[in-house]
Formats: structure tokens, C-alpha cells, sequence
């Protein structure tokens, strides 16, 4: 025990929490609650190339994981294999989050030598025929959980039980009610933990109707569903996490700008994905039942400076230090000293700064500090 301790006093200090990587934004299904469903004309489909990789890759020794999950299927780059293995080469803890699809016997046998910590196969289930695609051996939805049973009895062969496999689902209006009923079919597979999310991104009112949690009046039924959820999930002794249905104010959303970085599949450096997405123009998104339209926003692209270069700039640290001040005040004031402190922080001294910050000022609620809550 002592010397464990010892080992982990040794270990090199990592700053950021999480590199988060787009590997692609192709994808070989087309999803009902995908944003290239809405954005398909002006959806920019490519991959991140090695040389991009690598001028990201030389700072993992800064992060304690690299995440590989984006706006499309990371799978659907031939150098993810090679990706994960740079990862795991810098002693970084590795995630990968795919649809399934083409996780095939191969490819997962691949992932698996390649040291890989956690996989989220996030599969839609957005419609009301959960149990029929269930029950039909045919449909995309059981060829593809045939393929996690698979997966994970591999991961067994080779004595890999560090590695952990989650299933993900949407909640949805039209799924909401059924979705209990998926706690025994994660049970069987033998996945770590079943994750129900929100909706958290609302790019047209489409998307508003579907979603499930609620800024003001709650649904009895989708609290029901997730009540039955969490008593099933301790019937079948499996992991269960639903995000809260109800949207809460928080200092930080879950995306952390100060301690997390994404890195979109062309090499720009951003906060979060939901502030670059692969396409061209605005980015629009609804929040308490409003239209508006956020900027993109990135501080600069691997592929022409190096990331610290692009960590340093003022306007980056400006930008998070909206965040870094929000976390402050969460821990020294009560819920409505936060408020307070917040709107002023943003208001009086941070939205004339910056472009992106301004974009935050002007949506406190809607685009980022609500995400831990509700997605």
C-alpha cells in the first residue's frame, strides 16, 4: 500500500483533466438526433489527419485522459488503433465513445491490445419501437448489441477487467416510458453502467418537443420512468446514471474550459464541442424555449501554433476566467450570492473582452452552465 503511494507522489503533475479529440465527424448511420441531420448541407465531413494527431499527441503527458469522442464516429478514422496506443504510451487514461456499428470482432480485439480504459457505445433508441428492434435479430439495434456481448467476452479472454464498457441512451419523449426496460438487457450484456442523457444541445424547436427535462413544471411520467430506472438498476445490480431531468443553475458546466480541452477534427482548439461544430456559420440552439445563435469559437488551430501558445493567449484566459470565477463563488457564497456573482462577473467585467465571452454574457443559461445538469 505504502509504495503505491509512494509510485503515485512520483507521477509527473497533469494539469488539464481531459483532452477530448474529434477523430471524425463521418459516421456510417444516420441518426434522427444527430446534428448533421439538421445541418446536412452545410456539415463539413473529414478526418483528423496524423499530422494534426501528432501536434496534439506531444502534450498528453499534460492530461490525466484523451477522450475521443465528437461530432462523428471515431471509429471511422483507420488511426484510431494507433491514436489510443499514443494515448496509452503517455500513461494517459483512454475513452472512446462510438455508436457501435462497425465494432466489429476485429476492430474490437485491436482496441482492446490497445490498452483502451472505456467504451460508450451510445446507441439512439429516439422512437417509441424500442422493444420491436429489440426482439427482431435483424434490426441495427440488436446486430449492434450482439456486437458489445461480443466485445466484452473478448475483453474477458484476455483478462482486461480494468476495461470498462458502458451502454448510452437518449431520453426522449418518445422513449421515455420504455426505457426501463432496457436495465435488464445492459445486465445481461455485462456493461459497467447504463447511462441515460439529455438532450443537452437543442439546435431547432424539433428538438425542444423531444427533450425530457424540464425548466419549470415537471412531467409525473418521466419522473416515474426514472424512478423505475434506479430500481431496476439495483434489482440487477448494475450501474445506473440519469441525468436530472430538471435544469439547475451550476458554476461550471460539465465540459470545465479551465481544467478540459477539445480539439476538433481540423486541429482548432476549442472550449467545448458545443461551441465548434463542423460546420460552416452560427451555431443555433434553443434554451428555455428561445432561439439564438452562438458564435463559433475557437482561440487558435494546433496546426498553426503550438497548444500552449494557444493555452497563453489572453483572450483564452479571459475566457476562462469567466469559469475559474463561477467555481470561486460556488464555493464561498449561497445559491443566490452565486447568481449574483456571476451576472456581474460576466456582465460588468468580462463581456466586452472577447467575442465568446460576450456570447456568454449575453447566454448565462442557455449554451454552457446548464450542461452539467442536464447533459
Amino acid at each position: 500500500m505504502f509504495e503505491k503511494l509512494v509510485q503515485a507522489l512520483k507521477k509527473p503533475h497533469r494539469p488539464f483533466d481531459c483532452f477530448q479529440i474529434e477523430a471524425s465527424t463521418f459516421s456510417p448511420v444516420d441518426c434522427q438526433i444527430c446534428p448533421r441531420a439538421v445541418f446536412a448541407e452545410h456539415w463539413i465531413f473529414q478526418n483528423m489527419s496524423p499530422e494534426t494527431f501528432q501536434k496534439i499527441s506531444r502534450h498528453f503527458p499534460l492530461a490525466r485522459v484523451v477522450s475521443f469522442r465528437g461530432w462523428g464516429e471515431p471509429l471511422e478514422n483507420e488511426h484510431i488503433i494507433a491514436m489510443v496506443g499514443s494515448a496509452k504510451e503517455a500513461d494517459c487514461l483512454t475513452a472512446l465513445t462510438t455508436n457501435g456499428v462497425v465494432l466489429t470482432e476485429d476492430l474490437s480485439r485491436k482496441l482492446i491490445t490497445a490498452g483502451l480504459d472505456e467504451i460508450v457505445i451510445f446507441l439512439e433508441l429516439a422512437t417509441q419501437d424500442i422493444q420491436e428492434n429489440l426482439q427482431r435479430s435483424a434490426s441495427d439495434i440488436s446486430q449492434t448489441l450482439a456486437q458489445v456481448e461480443r466485445f466484452i467476452a473478448l475483453k474477458k479472454e484476455v483478462s482486461q477487467d480494468k476495461l470498462r464498457v458502458n451502454l448510452s441512451f437518449p431520453m426522449t419523449r418518445l422513449n421515455m416510458r420504455e426505457l426501463p426496460s432496457l436495465i435488464s438487457v445492459a445486465a445481461r450484456l455485462g456493461v459497467n453502467e447504463i447511462i441515460f442523457n439529455n438532450l443537452d444541445y437543442l439546435p431547432d424547436e424539433r428538438w425542444n418537443i423531444l427533450r425530457t427535462f424540464y425548466h419549470e413544471s415537471p412531467t409525473e411520467a418521466f419522473q416515474q420512468a426514472a424512478a423505475e430506472m434506479q430500481r431496476l438498476g439495483k434489482k440487477e445490480r448494475i450501474q445506473v446514471k440519469i441525468y436530472p431531468l430538471q435544469a439547475r443553475e451550476v458554476p461550471v458546466c460539465e465540459a470545465d474550459p479551465p481544467r478540459k480541452v477539445f480539439f476538433s477534427v481540423d486541429g482548432s482548439v476549442a472550449p467545448c464541442p458545443y461551441l465548434r461544430l463542423p460546420k460552416k456559420g452560427d451555431i443555433p440552439r434553443i434554451f428555455l424555449n428561445k432561439e439564438y445563435r452562438v458564435p463559433q469559437t475557437i482561440f487558435g488551430n494546433i496546426n498553426q501554433e503550438d497548444f500552449l501558445v494557444i493555452w497563453e493567449k489572453s483572450a483564452y484566459q479571459r475566457f476562462r476566467g469567466v469559469f475559474e470565477k463561477r467555481r470561486e463563488a460556488g464555493r464561498t457564497a449561497d445559491s443566490g450570492a452565486l447568481l449574483d456573482g456571476i451576472y456581474s462577473f460576466v456582465r460588468n467585467e468580462d463581456a466586452a473582452s472577447h467575442p465568446a465571452v460576450r456570447s456568454e454574457a449575453r447566454l448565462l443559461q442557455a449554451h454552457r452552465v446548464i450542461l452539467r445538469e442536464v447533459g
